[in-house]
């Protein structure tokens, strides 16, 4: 278990549960679910990632798990369907394998 210091506010949280808030001073506070995964870039074109837990308003971050081709900038989202998945592309020659994170 590890504790975050956001401002006033202390989490406490793990990387598959999300975040809770153990003391945060009378304001409302909401749990982040997570969830996530790993996605292989194939250098050409975005790469569809089912994943039921995204949302629309959902944030998804990437960090690179295995080197694959030649790695350029992080991926990009390019499309979300809510209770589906989303699209996301990398740069030409990218075949790396990535971890993602859904937030929210």
């Amino acid at each position: 278990m590890t504790t975050f210091q956001t401002g006033q506010n202390v989490l406490q949280g793990t990387p598959a549960k999300g975040l809770i808030p153990i003391d945060n001073g009378g304001a409302e506070v909401a749990a982040l679910p997570v969830a996530g995964g790993t996605v292989t870039l194939n250098g050409a074109t975005p790469v569809v990632v089912a994943n039921a837990n995204v949302t629309a308003g959902s944030v998804i971050a990437f960090a690179l798990k295995t080197v694959g081709g030649t790695v350029g900038a992080i991926p990009a989202i390019q499309t979300i369907t809510p209770g589906t998945g989303f699209t996301v592309a990398g740069t030409a020659l990218d075949t790396s394998i990535y971890n993602y994170v859904i937030i929210g």
